[in-house]
C-alpha cells in the first residue's frame, strides 16, 4: 500500500481563490453572539483580542481583517503550501506586523506536545470557513479539537460547511466529476466541470417535458448553469475534495459537541430571529425547544445548502440589564446611500434572506435611514430619537446589516485603521491592474469590504490618469486584453462586439465615479485620503431583555 499523501485526499494542485467574509470580521461575530443574548469576547471597539484562522487558504480574508484591526493579533493556519507562500506575501506587501501564518497539519497539531504559535486557551474567536465538509473526518475531527483547545472560555468559534437538504441535487454532480477528474490532463479541470455540467443537464430533459429527475429537481438546470461561470479553482474546492462530505445540522453539531463546543446560533443574523420565518415553518420551530430539533426542522423546510455556524465554548447568558447596555453602546453607519437601494416611492422594503423575501415598513425604517444619512449613531441614540422598542429596532438593523445597507461604525478605531488599510488597499489596486484576481477593497470605518473588480480597478487607474472619454475606455479595454481577462455583460456572457465593449466599460465607470469611489473615500478606503473621525452619539439605554434563545 501506497504512503499516504500529505493533503489527505484535499484537492492540491490548485490554490483556492481569495475572497474576504464579513462574517468573519469581530463585529460582527460580536452582534450575532448579542442577538442570542450571549457576552460577546470584546467589551467594546478598538480593545485588543486574538483570533485564529483555521485553514485560512490564501490569507486574503485574514490579511484584510488584521488590517481592519490592528489592535487585534491573527493567525491563519494553512496545510496547503501555496496558500501560505501566497499569504506571507501578501502580508508582507501590505506591510502588516500583527498577522503571523503557519503552514501546519491540523492531525500534526491536535497530536503535538509542542506548544503552538498563539496561547492555548487565549483565543478570542476561533474561525474554520468552509473547510469542515471538504476533509476526511479524521481531519475535521482534529481541527475540531484545536479549535476548543484554542479557544478562552466564552470564546466563539465560527464554522461554516455545506449542508444537506440543499446538497442533495449536487451530491449527483460530484458523483459524475469524482469520475471525470482522475482523467483530466493538465490544464483540463474545467472541461472535467463543464462535461459533467452538461451531461447531468442532458439528464434533466427538456423545460417543457422534464425527466424524473428534472421533475423532482426543478432549479437544478440554474445550479448547473451558474457553474459555467463560477473560476476553475473555485470548483476544485468545493467538488473535488476526496472528503467531500456535507452535513445535515443535527450530525455536526453532534460533532462539535464531543469537543465542547455548544451551538449558539448563526452568524447570518436573520436566522437568529426565528420570527421572520413564514408563518408554517415559524409555528413549527418555535414550538420545537430542543435548538438542535429546530435547526434541522428549519433547514428541511428551507432546503439549506449552507451554514455560518457560531458555537462557543462555555455560554455565558446576559442579564437583561448587561443585554441593554451592551447593545446600545453599539455605533452604526450607513454605507450605501439610500437612494442606491431604497429609490422612492416604495410601498414596502424588501430583504433577501436563506428563507424567502423579509419585507419591511418603509414607514418604520425612514427615521432610523435619516438618521444615519447625517451621521454614524449609537443604538440609544436611534432608540432615543424613533417609536421602535428596542427588540424592534435590533431586528431593523440586523436586517439593514445583513443587506449591507448599513455597517458597523469602528469610531476612533477606524480612523487608527485607515492608514494600513489604505496601504493594503494600494497594494489589492496593483497587483489587480496586473491582473491578479481580487474582489474586494477594505473599509476601515466599517470594518468591511467593498466588491471591486480587476475591471474597476483599471477603470481607477485610467480616472487617476485623468483620461476622458474616449480614450478612457479605449485604454482600459487594451489592458484587458493585454491582460487577457474577457469583458462580461450583466448576464455574465462575453462581450465580443467592439462598441458593445465600451459601452460597457462607459457604464461600469459611471458606477464606479457615482458610487464605489465616493463609498471608499467617504469610509476611509481610498489610498491617500485621510479619514476624519466620524460625530457619533452613544447615549445608553435601558433594554426589556434578551430575545429568546
Amino acid at each position: 500500500m501506497g504512503e499516504a499523501s500529505w493533503d489527505h485526499g484535499y484537492h492540491s494542485s490548485t490554490s483556492y481563490t481569495s475572497a474576504f467574509f464579513r462574517e468573519l470580521s469581530p463585529s460582527w461575530l460580536d452582534f450575532a453572539a448579542l442577538l442570542k443574548g450571549h457576552l460577546p469576547p470584546r467589551d467594546s471597539e478598538g480593545e485588543p483580542f486574538t483570533f485564529l484562522d483555521l485553514g485560512c487558504g490564501t490569507g486574503f480574508s485574514l490579511v484584510m481583517l488584521a488590517a481592519l484591526y490592528p489592535e487585534g493579533r491573527f493567525y491563519g493556519v494553512d496545510f496547503h503550501p501555496d496558500h501560505v507562500a501566497h499569504a506571507l506575501d501578501l502580508v508582507r506587501r501590505a506591510g502588516l506586523k500583527n498577522v503571523a501564518i503557519h503552514e501546519a497539519d491540523f492531525l500534526d497539531l491536535a497530536g503535538t506536545a509542542e506548544p503552538w504559535p498563539w496561547t492555548a486557551g487565549g483565543c478570542h474567536y476561533v474561525a474554520a470557513h468552509g473547510i469542515a465538509t471538504w476533509v476526511t473526518e479524521p481531519v475535521q475531527s482534529a481541527m475540531l479539537s484545536v479549535a476548543t483547545a484554542s479557544l478562552r472560555p466564552g470564546g466563539l468559534f465560527y464554522c461554516s460547511y455545506n449542508t444537506y437538504p440543499g446538497w442533495l441535487a449536487r451530491s449527483g454532480f460530484q458523483q459524475l466529476l469524482s469520475l471525470e477528474l482522475p482523467t483530466a490532463r493538465p490544464g483540463e479541470l474545467g472541461r472535467c466541470f463543464r462535461e459533467s455540467a452538461g451531461l447531468l443537464s442532458q439528464l434533466l430533459g427538456e423545460d417543457s417535458q422534464p425527466s424524473p429527475l428534472g421533475s423532482a429537481l426543478p432549479g437544478f438546470r440554474r445550479e448547473l448553469q451558474s457553474l459555467q461561470f463560477a473560476p476553475v479553482d473555485y470548483l476544485c474546492g468545493e467538488f473535488a475534495n476526496a472528503g467531500w462530505s456535507p452535513l445535515y445540522v443535527s450530525e455536526m453539531l453532534a460533532r462539535c459537541e464531543r469537543h465542547k463546543l455548544s451551538f449558539l446560533g448563526s452568524a447570518t443574523y436573520s436566522e437568529c430571529l426565528v420570527e421572520l420565518l413564514p408563518p408554517s415553518v415559524r409555528d413549527l420551530a418555535m414550538r420545537e425547544t430542543r435548538p438542535v430539533v429546530r435547526e434541522l426542522l428549519i433547514d428541511l423546510a428551507t432546503n439549506k445548502a449552507f451554514r455560518r455556524d457560531l458555537l462557543v465554548r462555555g455560554h455565558v447568558q446576559l442579564t437583561q440589564q448587561e443585554w441593554g447596555q451592551r447593545l446600545a453602546s453599539l455605533s452604526f453607519r450607513l454605507l450605501l446611500l439610500p437612494d442606491e437601494w431604497a429609490p422612492t416611492p416604495r410601498d414596502t422594503l424588501h430583504f433577501r434572506s436563506s428563507f424567502g423575501e423579509i419585507q419591511g415598513d418603509p414607514k418604520a425604517y425612514a427615521p432610523v435611514i435619516a438618521a444615519l444619512t447625517a451621521a454614524p449613531m449609537s443604538l440609544a441614540s436611534l432608540l432615543s430619537s424613533g417609536q421602535q422598542s428596542q427588540g424592534e429596532l435590533v431586528v431593523m438593523l440586523a436586517l439593514l446589516l445583513e443587506a449591507g445597507s448599513i455597517g458597523f461604525d469602528r469610531g476612533p478605531a477606524g480612523v487608527t485603521a485607515a492608514p494600513l488599510v489604505q496601504r493594503l488597499n494600494q497594494v489589492l489596486l496593483d497587483r489587480m491592474q496586473e491582473g491578479r484576481s481580487y474582489t474586494q477593497l477594505a473599509l476601515p470605518a466599517a470594518a468591511s469590504a467593498l466588491p471591486f473588480s480587476i475591471l474597476e480597478a483599471l477603470i481607477h487607474k485610467a480616472l487617476l490618469d485623468r483620461l476622458e472619454e474616449p480614450m478612457l475606455s479605449s485604454c482600459v479595454l487594451l489592458w484587458l486584453q493585454e491582460l487577457d481577462v474577457q469583458l462580461l455583460s450583466q448576464d455574465n456572457q462575453v462581450i465580443t462586439d467592439p462598441q458593445a465593449q465600451i459601452d460597457r466599460i462607459k457604464a461600469i465607470t459611471a458606477s464606479v465615479v457615482a458610487t464605489k469611489q465616493p463609498l471608499l473615500q467617504r469610509l476611509g478606503g481610498l489610498p491617500g485620503i485621510p479619514l476624519s473621525p466620524p460625530r457619533s452619539g452613544r447615549r445608553r439605554s435601558k433594554a426589556p431583555g434578551p430575545p429568546a434563545a
